[in-house]
């Protein structure tokens, strides 16, 4: 097969609709993973730590 040919090095692109559909859909997944509420109880306790920080 000749390496030039354009079956072999094939270059998928997206046109402008299809780019902005996977990006919305992609978008608007981020956002619903990041707003749901899980009601699952974190494994550290819930009192904040004493942190000391000194300079020179």
């Amino acid at each position: 097969m000749n390496p030039s040919s354009p079956s072999s090095t094939a270059i998928h692109r997206l046109s402008r609709r299809n780019f902005i559909q996977y990006g919305s859909i992609c978008i608007g997944s981020s956002v619903i993973a990041a707003c749901t509420n899980s009601n699952q109880p974190s494994a550290s306790s819930s009192q904040l730590n004493k942190v000391t920080f000194s300079t020179n």
